[in-house]
């Protein structure tokens, strides 16, 4: 808003103590405040009359005292119409402005909201839309501001507010997908133009889910704005992060010199989450998997650059996880594959292809099979047999994984009940759960009600868990485990050694069985590194009352060397391979073993 020139007759009956350059504008009501001179209250009416002659543009004017308090407003179209009658000049050329002025005018703080004080002139008379206000700062005079003004200003902030909720996330403030893809198109039209290259980053935040369906979707909206506030701090300013929905997010670099310098930026990225956030009042720890793509080199086109950056990201998550990896071309069939698994797995559950295979595991002391572990598999009509290594992170990244977790803890439950029917022993049950099942509020209850459902004895089910699931919040697991201990549930330490467990709260857990890792298993008579961590495994487990359990041994060389490790138990293609319910009710009694 450009100050109103005053002139010299102006500035003879302006008040004295006003002083324009002083006061600097800023985003509030300021903004509307026109830096006209107020008048004196004892001025001469026909100084500001001669004024508004004048100058067409003016609307009113202020009326101070002696302190520079506003005491009054002069309309322009007032006091105007009162001297177009005749002989008004000479009645009233003697009277001071005093007379003329409105006494209560809308008067409002510099630092009042612009809404506050749409709501104030609505409530004192939409006459003061034409009249104006007046702008104080600590209730002293610094400008007049006309309702014109009012309106242009809540006109363009309404303007801008709809542009901001349609291209900008309303949870993080970032870029939305809308703006994304315009930002990207007019930097290919650039990249094009100058002949350099620009990288585009697809992020997805790695099992985001687990926080939502543990803590709620307020913690886990509170991550999201951690995270894009880490992002947002590895970029420069000529770069776009933007949040296209859910967990993922997007950066767009240029220029780039080179896939170096992109997959760097990545590199950073990924390093900003290792520091973990702080979320009612729990560390919560995430990482990333992103996929880097190259413009020209990867694709010219908007749709192709975004569509190859996604698949660049399912293949580094499909490689574990909190990685990132460079677009090849070899990776459209790993995302066009994905997608198709993703849609056939949809329907899997409900249309019956899933079923449970059993393996045995047996004591090492004296040749007994003493429990089985329940296996999930997945047969498709068009897809055939799909490995476990493939349908599983797909069921765990869609969520599916919570209604087939516990569609195959019952079916386990069951087969439990229908052998001890059939005459076969009381074998402990082991089933897998996920992390996401874990973290589930309902799960302690879910469980509770499976087992009351299928009649299986608590004490014959064992729960196994990752490594990683229970501690990524170590507190809470405790109090759930023990829930499930005290319902009479075992609970077992599945893959033990290959994630992180700290000792103090191992000791809490309130533990049955720790299953070492078949990557340590394998080969232990030819590694001596493998001995040595299976010896240690074992030892803690015998310090802490734990049972322990070798899987994946597959050679009489193997098992031998788990039992002189001390191994209470085993499993693995030396014993059995995984068994149908009905082929593992005759291999047991085939077997021989008691």
């Amino acid at each position: 808003m450009s100050d109103v020139r005053t002139n010299e007759a102006e500035k003879r009956h302006a008040h004295p103590d006003f002083d324009a350059a002083r006061f600097p504008a800023d985003a509030r009501v300021r903004v509307l405040a026109r830096r006209f001179p107020p008048y004196h209250r004892d001025s001469p009416c026909l100084a500001i009359l001669d004024r508004f002659l004048h100058d067409p543009t003016l609307s009113a004017a202020a009326v101070v005292d002696d302190a520079m308090r506003p005491v009054g407003l002069i309309d322009r179209y007032s006091l105007v119409e009162q001297f177009l009658h005749p002989y008004s000049r000479d009645l009233y050329h003697k009277h001071s402005i005093a007379a003329f002025m409105d006494p209560e005018p809308v008067i409002v703080e510099a630092d009042s909201s612009i809404d506050d004080l749409s709501r104030i002139i609505i409530d004192a008379g939409m006459r003061h839309m034409v009249s104006g206000f007046i702008v104080t700062e600590d209730g002293l005079y610094l400008g007049i501001g006309s309702g014109h003004d009012l309106f242009e200003e809540v006109a363009n902030r309404k303007q801008n507010h709809l542009y901001h909720l349609a291209h900008y996330d309303p949870l993080t403030s970032l870029p939305n997908r809308l703006l994304l893809n315009d930002r990207l198109k007019r930097a290919c039209l650039r990249g094009q133009r100058g002949g350099y290259r620009i990288a585009l980053l697809f992020i997805d935040l790695d099992r985001f889910k687990l926080v939502n369906d543990t803590l709620g979707h307020a913690a886990g909206d509170q991550l999201l704005q951690g995270v894009a506030g880490r992002f947002a701090a590895c970029v420069r300013k000529v770069d776009t992060v933007a949040r296209l929905g859910g967990d993922e997010f997007t950066v767009l670099l240029e220029p780039v010199q080179g896939p170096d310098e992109a997959l760097a930026v990545a590199a950073k990225l990924a390093q900003s989450l290792e520091r973990p956030f702080l979320i009612q009042n729990h560390e919560i720890t995430t990482s990333a998997s992103i996929g880097v793509v190259l413009f020209p080199e990867h694709d010219a086109t908007v749709e192709g650059l975004m569509r190859k950056a996604d698949a660049a990201m399912y293949c580094a998550k499909r490689e574990g996880r909190n990685r990132f990896a460079l677009f090849t071309e070899e990776m459209n069939s790993t995302v066009v594959e994905r997608v198709t698994l993703e849609s056939y797995l949809n329907a899997a559950l409900e249309k019956g292809e899933f079923c449970c295979h059993f393996q045995p595991q047996m004591a090492t002391a004296d040749d007994r099979i003493v429990g089985v572990e329940a296996l999930l598999r997945w047969t498709n009509p068009v897809l055939g047999r799909v490995p476990p290594l493939k349908f599983i992170p797909v069921a765990e990244d869609t969520g599916l994984i919570l209604p087939l977790g516990l569609w195959a803890l019952e079916t386990a439950c069951a087969q439990q009940v229908r052998w001890l029917s059939q005459g076969l022993p009381p074998l402990r049950m082991a089933v897998n759960i996920s992390p996401l099942q874990f973290r589930n509020r309902e799960f302690c209850d879910q469980v509770r009600a499976i087992v009351q459902r299928t009649g299986i004895r608590a004490e014959h089910l064992e729960l196994e868990l990752t490594e990683s699931a229970v501690m990524a919040d170590a507190e809470s697991s405790v109090g759930i485990l023990r829930e499930l201990r005290d319902s009479g549930i075992r609970l077992a330490i599945d893959d033990f050694g290959t994630g992180y467990s700290s000792l103090s709260y191992l000791r809490k857990f309130p533990l049955d069985r720790l299953k070492i890792d078949r990557s340590f298993v394998s080969g232990i008579d030819r590694i001596p590194a493998n001995e040595l961590i299976v010896k240690a495994i074992v030892a803690l487990g015998g310090s802490l009352g734990l049972d322990v359990i070798a899987e994946g041994v597959e050679t009489p060389e193997e098992l031998e060397c788990i039992e002189r490790c001390g191994c209470s138990e085993y499993q693995g293609f030396r014993l059995s391979e995984p068994l149908t319910a009905e082929d593992f009710a005759h291999w047991f009694e085939d077997s021989g073993y008691v």
